[in-house]
């Protein structure tokens, strides 16, 4: 259902869909024409062959003496126009033309008026089921008797099937060729969709020239688009990453120079500045070097790691436990996934008390739980949180600490194992961050 859905939705399915319409509409439209046109035509050619037969027929019967008459008409008769006569015409004109006849009856009078108003019209023949679609006339002769006729085709019948289905085959073949085509002309669509969808992940990726012109026009210019931001990206970020490595140094001497100083309190408010600028120094370069992590991702533990940083955290005096089991595997960059679970939690012990770490294995996924009893973030607010260098008001500023790239960093690391990061408030007080990862073989 899902794949109907999308086909519906995608450009080739709303082409495919108004083409085989339009097929559709033109070959009923055909058939329809056809149809009106060849039983008006075939009724034309029946009418006009009716009347000249029961003109000749006339003619002759009213030619032979009346005990001759009958034989007269027999011998008339063929296998699908069959001739008779009457002597008691009157008794049977009791009954009246069928309304379905009534055009034919007026087409038949038009083109041999002789056969006078007396002539009744009907398709019924109750005893005789294999003709019960037989046309049967009766007209008066001017001796009072009656001449009958049966006609082995009704009017109307129009033997359109070959036709039809001929016309049907070629409808089918044209939409089948125009299906065909259009899923040739949709390819290079599609690849250039699949391709751009990849476009913004640290590489450039080369965005193939197929199909029709305006398709190879357009992988022209997102491959010279990615040449130009990827070559403006690579500047910028190695400008970034040399003024934070040259702010290294500067720190370096400022920190040797601290010991000259004799007041206490200054020193140890300096030695806390100097902390805050190493930290930002070590956070934009982190978040600078982006995807670029060479490790390759191995099957790790991630119980034991958030079991670590609990451990590590507590042991620095901060109120942070763990619950949950003692074996929970998934394929990460251990390193690269511990610094994003180290920066969510010091961001829950920075803006709160107490932090709480909770890991639960579902069918398909571990999800790592990090919840603080902090202020939380207003709702409109939960976004931008990941914008970097971003501080949120409130509690969320200088006085806190911090240099607004912890989140980002975490859920940059977070997606690049192919997890996902969510932030929300929490009923009770606080926020609570939580990672999705996929499992990797039992989960204890």
């Amino acid at each position: 259902m899902r794949a109907v859905a999308g086909l519906a939705r995608s450009l080739e399915g709303r082409t495919v869909a108004v083409l085989l319409l339009a097929v559709l509409l033109v070959h009923g439209g055909a058939l329809s024409i056809y149809r009106r046109s060849a039983v008006a035509a075939a009724d034309e050619a029946f009418a006009t062959e009716v009347a000249r037969q029961l003109v000749l027929a006339r003619e002759a019967v009213l030619r032979r003496p009346p005990d001759a008459r009958g034989t007269e008409a027999k011998a008339l008769s063929s296998n699908h126009f069959e001739i008779g006569w009457d002597a008691q015409g009157p008794e049977h004109l009791a009954a009246t033309t069928d309304p379905a006849l009534r055009n034919l009856r007026d087409r038949l009078l038009s083109l041999e008026p002789i056969l006078g108003p007396s002539l009744v019209l009907t398709l019924e023949t109750p005893d005789e089921p294999l003709h019960r679609q037989d046309l049967r006339g009766t007209f008066l002769l001017p001796d009072g008797s009656a001449l009958t006729f049966r006609s082995a085709h009704a009017p109307s019948l129009v033997q359109v099937a070959p036709w039809a289905s001929l016309a049907t085959a070629m409808a089918i073949l044209v939409g089948g060729a125009a299906v065909v085509l259009m899923h040739r002309i949709a390819g290079p669509l599609r690849e250039l969709t699949q391709a751009t969808a990849r476009i913004g992940h640290g590489t450039v990726v080369l965005v193939p020239e197929i199909g029709p012109d305006e398709t190879r026009g357009i992988g022209r210019a997102l491959n010279a688009m990615q040449e130009r931001i990827h070559r403006l990206v690579e500047e910028r970020t190695l400008a970034f990453a040399a003024v934070s490595h040259d702010l290294r140094t500067p720190i370096a001497r400022l920190r040797l120079r601290l010991d000259r100083v004799e007041d206490v309190d200054e020193r140890r408010a300096m030695a806390a500045d100097l902390d805050e600028m190493q930290a930002m120094v070590e956070a934009t370069l982190a978040y600078l070097r982006g995807d670029a992590d060479p490790v390759t991702p191995q099957v790790t533990n991630v119980a034991s790691v958030l079991i670590g940083i609990a451990d590590a955290s507590a042991d620095a005096g901060r109120d942070v436990t763990y619950r949950g089991p003692g074996r929970a595997l998934a394929t990460v960059r251990p390193v690269t996934f511990r610094r994003a679970l180290e920066n969510l939690v010091d961001n829950g012990v920075r803006y709160g008390v107490r932090v709480r770490i909770a890991l639960v294995i579902e069918a398909a996924a571990l999800v790592v739980r990090i919840d603080d009893d902090g202020p939380g973030i207003a709702p409109e607010e939960v976004a931008r949180a990941f914008e970097p260098f971003t501080r949120l008001e409130g509690s969320r500023n200088r006085n806190t600490g911090g240099t607004g790239l912890g989140l980002t960093i975490a859920k940059r690391a977070v997606e690049a194992e192919g997890g996902s990061l969510a932030l929300s408030n929490r009923a009770e007080g606080g926020l609570r961050a939580e990672v999705r990862l996929s499992r990797t073989g039992p989960g204890t």
